[in-house]
C-alpha cells in the first residue's frame, strides 16, 4: 500500500516531535515507576520462632480514596516434623482503617481516645516509646472481630510506605500447637 504525501509529513512531524529531551524524560519515567510502585507496599521479614524458620510479610496500601485499606499477605516457612499444615501458615488479610491512618493524624487520634472501632476490628493504643533511632512511636494493637488473632504494630511517621516498622501477629486458634502462637516480622529496609 503505498504512502501518500500527507501521511510522510504527518509521520516525519511526529518523529521530528520525538527529540532527545523527549526521550530522556520517556527514560527518567519509566525508571522511576517502578520507585513509585514501591512505595504503596512494605517488605517484613519475619523472624525465626519456635515452629518456624523464617518467613515474610507482605503490607500493601489498596487504592481506596473513603478508607485507608491495607493488605497483609504472610508466608511461613515450618520447621521440619511440625504437626501443622502448611497452609494455615500463609494467608491475606485486608484491614480497613478510617483515612485519616494514611497520616500520623489517624494515630493521634487513637493516642486521645485509647479505644477504636474500625471495620471488623477494635483498635487499642498501646504506648509511645523510641525504637532505636525512632523518637515516640506509636505501639497499637488491632484486635479482628472474628478473633482468630491479636496484631501488634509499631508505626512512626518517617518510615516509608504504611509507616510500620513492627508488625506481630498472635494466633488465637482451637489447634493447640497454634493458640498464642506469635509471628514477629521486621521492617526490610
Amino acid at each position: 500500500m503505498p504512502f501518500n504525501k500527507e501521511w510522510k509529513m504527518f509521520a516525519w512531524k511526529k518523529l521530528k516531535m520525538f527529540n532527545s529531551k523527549n526521550f530522556i524524560v520517556i527514560i527518567i519515567c519509566f525508571l522511576l515507576l517502578p520507585l513509585a510502585l514501591a512505595g504503596n507496599s512494605a517488605n517484613f521479614k519475619v523472624k525465626p520462632g519456635k515452629l518456624h524458620r523464617k518467613g515474610k510479610v507482605i503490607v500493601n496500601i489498596l487504592p481506596d480514596t473513603e478508607q485507608f485499606r491495607v493488605k497483609l499477605d504472610f508466608n511461613v516457612k515450618k520447621k521440619e516434623f511440625v504437626p501443622v499444615p502448611s497452609k494455615l501458615l500463609k494467608g491475606s488479610t485486608v484491614m480497613e482503617f478510617p483515612k485519616k491512618f494514611r497520616t500520623e493524624a489517624g494515630y493521634k487520634e487513637l493516642e486521645k481516645k485509647k479505644d477504636m472501632s474500625i471495620h471488623k476490628a477494635n483498635l487499642h493504643f498501646v504506648k509511645r516509646a523510641d525504637v532505636g533511632a525512632l523518637k515516640k512511636a506509636y505501639f497499637f494493637e488491632v484486635r479482628p472481630t472474628n478473633k482468630k488473632s491479636k496484631i501488634d504494630i509499631v508505626y512512626h511517621p518517617s518510615l516509608p510506605s504504611v509507616g510500620w516498622l513492627e508488625v506481630d501477629i498472635t494466633f488465637l486458634s482451637e489447634i493447640p500447637v497454634l493458640d498464642g502462637y506469635e509471628l514477629k516480622a521486621v521492617l526490610k529496609q
